[in-house]
């Protein structure tokens, strides 16, 4: 009896890790999936969550409210708060190349540090852990980390603690 609970555990055990593993690879190959399939992995509205520049010395994260950007098939919509600008962009081989579109008149500093910031080239990262989650660099030192806002209006779900870096 006790031999057949041992194996019985053991089975289960070996069970679960297995399908633990399954669930991360199945993962992976939607992400992948979903990248090649889909024309330009940035269309839709996404959140920006932090925006970091060095040169500038500057690291803002919003906690609600977050500025949004609408990715359509050349042009970025930035929506941040009653402050609305729009850029044209091309991508290409995980290059982000961003110019802007029009003149913008704004009201808060953050925005003004954020659309002049978002202009050149960038590289984007999706993340492994978090789908649905991209971070955005350039060679000076700008990032900003957005993420995908669902055809239901709520941004991706993500664990609770995320820190951004």
């Amino acid at each position: 009896m006790k031999k057949l609970f041992i194996l019985s555990f053991a089975l289960t055990a070996s069970l679960l890790f297995v399908q633990c593993k399954k669930s991360d690879i199945l993962t992976e190959e939607v992400i992948s999936t979903e990248k090649s399939l889909s024309p330009n992995v940035l269309e839709g509205t996404w959140s920006v969550r932090s925006f970091k520049s060095v040169p500038r010395a500057i690291d803002i994260s919003w906690t609600k409210k977050y500025p949004k950007f609408t990715f359509t098939s050349d042009q970025i919509d930035l929506k941040m708060g009653l402050d609305l600008c729009d850029k044209q962009y091309t991508f290409d081989n995980d290059i982000l190349t961003v110019s802007p579109l029009s003149t913008c008149t704004f009201t808060q500093n953050d925005n003004v540090n954020l659309n002049d910031l978002f202009v050149g080239d960038f590289t984007l990262t999706f993340s492994a852990d978090y789908p649905g989650m991209l971070s955005i660099k350039n060679d000076d030192g700008t990032e900003i980390v957005l993420t995908k806002i669902n055809q239901l209006g709520s941004t991706t779900a993500e664990p609770s603690g995320l820190q951004v870096n």
